[in-house]
């Protein structure tokens, strides 16, 4: 008996062959098929996802996302499969059409660090947008690999609110990596239940992504703790202090920033000045790499 997958190899062997031979694949024909309800097509299309000869996979992914929620289950089929393009083009396709029922298997792939390229799954998880991915997701915070982790972070940022707990848990064992992602997160999710947890990790590892975070949440509780920023050692950690502060700081954050205008660093000194305009209403010039004083470039245009 022939298995599945080697009738699936046969079919893309023949339908390229065809390609090949003048015989263009008739996809409108597949995709109608489909429409009507043919198993059979729903899988054909599937498989030549994995098809880049001629940009044919290019070209079948929108029909299958025009199939819409029918074209569901026989993704789900495919998420396992062994080829990596086919993959990624079921992963995106489920993401795209924010598939709940995916989220458990998308899932298991974004966890299953043999593959390549995982970043996909965790991109589809935030598109999705279903709480359950979120334990995948923080468990990505910590993998070596920097796309997954950048994409976990943003993929967390969408579950916005409901990621916030799950995020405060998490950080309490998180390692050093998971931390900086964790932290990152909600900053950007700027919910105020993130304060404590974040001015308790200002001397740690992440204390340059805590500083920025800080800056997010708009909490003049934070301002103390920033101003000390202004005086770190590290000049990103100074130069994210700068940065926060402008949203959030007063008079006692007006006077560490006009010293803080006149640092060693081009980029500290330019945030600097920019902040310190945003609290007093005032154009606030700084010394460029030309030792020539002018005005910050305004970030919001």
């Amino acid at each position: 008996m022939v298995r599945p997958c080697v009738l699936g190899l046969l079919l893309i062997l023949l339908l390229c062959a065809g390609c090949r031979q003048g015989s263009p694949i008739d996809l409108e024909s597949l995709k109608g098929r489909a429409r009507a309800g043919d198993a059979a097509a729903f899988r054909q299309l599937i498989e030549l996802l994995s098809v880049s000869e001629r940009n044919l996979n290019d070209r079948v992914y929108p029909l299958i996302l025009e199939l819409g929620e029918p074209a569901i289950p026989f993704l789900l089929d495919a998420v396992n499969t062994d080829d990596r393009i086919r993959r990624e083009h079921v992963i995106a396709a489920l993401g795209t059409l924010k598939a709940s029922q995916g989220v458990e298997p998308i899932g298991r792939v974004l966890g299953d660090r043999t593959l390549q390229r995982r970043y996909v799954a965790a991109w589809a998880l935030g598109e999705i947008g279903d709480p359950r991915g979120i334990p995948f997701l923080l468990s990505a915070l910590g993998d070596e690999d920097d796309e997954v982790r950048r994409y976990a972070v943003r993929a967390l940022i969408k579950l916005n609110r409901e990621a916030v707990e799950p995020l405060l848990a998490f950080l309490r064992t998180a390692s050093a990596r998971g931390t900086a992602g964790a932290v990152r997160a909600l900053g950007d999710i700027g919910d105020s239940r993130a304060l404590a947890a974040l001015l308790q990790r200002v001397d740690g590892p992440a204390r340059q992504d805590v500083l920025h975070a800080l800056g997010k949440l708009k909490d003049p509780r934070a301002e103390a703790v920033l101003i000390d920023g202004l005086s770190d050692a590290d000049w990103q950690s100074r130069m994210n202090a700068a940065m926060s502060l402008g949203a959030l700081g007063g008079p006692a954050a007006s006077a560490a920033l006009e010293k803080a205008v006149e640092d060693e660093v081009l980029v500290v000194r330019e945030w600097a000045a920019r902040s310190l305009e945003m609290i007093s209403g005032r154009h606030v010039k700084y010394r460029n790499e030309k030792r020539e004083y002018v005005l910050p470039y305004s970030i919001y245009h």
